[in-house]
């Protein structure tokens, strides 16, 4: 399949399974995680491979629990968003997000074929595209949710602030799916909604842990 991302053309082989996530933010969050490492090249962080098994996700300890947390933030969508994942329902073909294997380029490759995280050089093995849902499904909500709840033992208070202000729908035709213009992707509501909340909750949850 031939598809244009913010006009760079692509050929496209779905590489996609459908899994059963556990209701459950810690589990959502591992989930993530496992995404990332189905796009990036992981092998290197046991560490961080043992925090994608979603399916064990009562597993956790609180402090792991903690760790997951970390882990999410450094990993954040807006690390990957327009290099290794792209926000485009079209491409999703009717599920909540979709990887796709990169098998040829045809013009100049907006997906990045290696990625720094943290310090570290990761090879990029495939792209996922993503719908908004997703998203909030599995790291926006449970982000907010789990560290809310690992800072204060009340219950978590959930809000539907994080509604974004604009969804970008992209088009398609019988040749080629387009996901182009300007949209408010999760890299800016996470930056301007998000991020801070999550901040200082994170940095008083490693300085609790520390002391």
């Amino acid at each position: 399949m031939a598809v244009v991302l913010h006009r760079n053309e692509f050929s496209l082989e779905v590489d996609s399974v459908s899994v059963t996530v556990p209701s459950n933010d810690v589990a959502r969050l591992m989930y993530y995680l496992n995404c990332v490492c189905t796009a990036i090249d992981c092998n290197r962080d046991p560490d961080l491979q043992r925090f994608t098994n979603y399916r064990n996700w009562y597993s956790l300890s609180i402090s792991e629990q903690k760790e997951l947390l970390v882990l999410c933030y450094t990993f954040s969508p807006d690390v990957f968003d327009d290099r290794v994942f792209f926000h485009s329902d079209v491409l999703c073909q009717g599920s909540s997000n979709k990887f796709y294997k990169v098998s040829q380029v045809r013009q100049q490759l907006i997906a990045a074929e290696s990625i720094v995280i943290a310090g570290q050089v990761r090879e990029v093995h495939k792209i996922m595209t993503y719908t908004m849902g997703w998203m909030k499904t599995f790291y926006i909500d449970p982000m907010q949710r789990l560290a809310q709840s690992l800072s204060n033992p009340r219950p978590a208070i959930t809000s539907s602030v994080y509604t974004p202000r604009v969804v970008h729908q992209p088009t398609s035709s019988s040749s080629s799916s387009k996901c182009n213009g300007t949209c408010v992707c999760v890299v800016l509501y996470c930056l301007l909604c998000v991020v801070p909340g999550i901040i200082g909750i994170i940095v008083s949850i490693v300085n609790a842990a520390k002391s």
